[in-house]
């Protein structure tokens, strides 16, 4: 009890402020936390305009760096599904998994002749490497077949409203480097999609 006592000085946690807490920390002897409070940000999804593809896209790694992999979504104005992959990037960082995502949809959508493309993802470095053109090395190459795109545009958005992207990128995680997984028809683990007549909730 001595001990921990005097470790008191170590502890930053905050404290819920609850009856439990104020207990815990009674029996201690120690002095009141900074409570943590929590806080409901509305949140909303919005489909691209007319001619415009939305691409939804996310990284995951587990670890960082960990087993890593990307997915993305496709939607035009109506909201309609065309298209969904998840791929497999063996070990990687987030932010190398994040990158990849943009890519990988960029390189997609110009194969299959879209050339106005909106970029919805949670990384706002990504954004802005890619909106600076001061893009990681390896994605300089692959971003320049990109560049034939009319208009292209990013939105940071909040995985709250990106849940389908964050869903396929967990799966690319979990396959091996360079296997990806095409999904031509929406398949069931990607229903319900994102609406935007609803509203989300985040939080903080």
């Amino acid at each position: 009890m001595k001990f921990i006592t005097e470790c008191e000085v170590r502890m930053s946690t905050p404290m819920w402020n609850s009856t439990y807490d104020l207990q815990v920390l009674k029996k201690f002897g120690f002095s009141c936390r900074k409570v943590k409070t929590s806080r409901v940000q509305e949140v909303f999804f919005t489909l691209p305009e007319m001619n415009y593809l939305l691409l939804c896209c996310d990284g995951a790694s587990k670890g960082n760096p960990g087993s890593a992999g990307f997915g993305f979504i496709g939607r035009n104005s109506n909201g309609d599904y065309l298209i969904a992959m998840a791929g497999g990037l063996g070990v990687a960082t987030n932010y190398y998994a994040e990158v990849m995502a943009i890519l990988c949809a960029g390189e997609w959508a110009i194969q299959h002749g879209f050339f106005q493309l909106i970029f919805r993802t949670y990384s706002q470095s990504v954004i802005e490497a890619f909106k600076s053109q001061k893009m990681p090395w390896f994605a300089i190459s692959r971003w320049k077949i990109c560049l034939s795109i009319r208009d292209w545009r990013f939105i940071h958005t909040y995985r709250e409203v990106n849940f389908l992207a964050d869903s396929l990128a967990k799966k690319g995680a979990d396959l091996q480097r360079g296997e990806n997984i095409i999904y031509i028809h929406r398949p069931a683990f990607l229903s319900p999609m994102e609406n935007d007549q609803q509203t989300y909730y985040r939080f903080r």
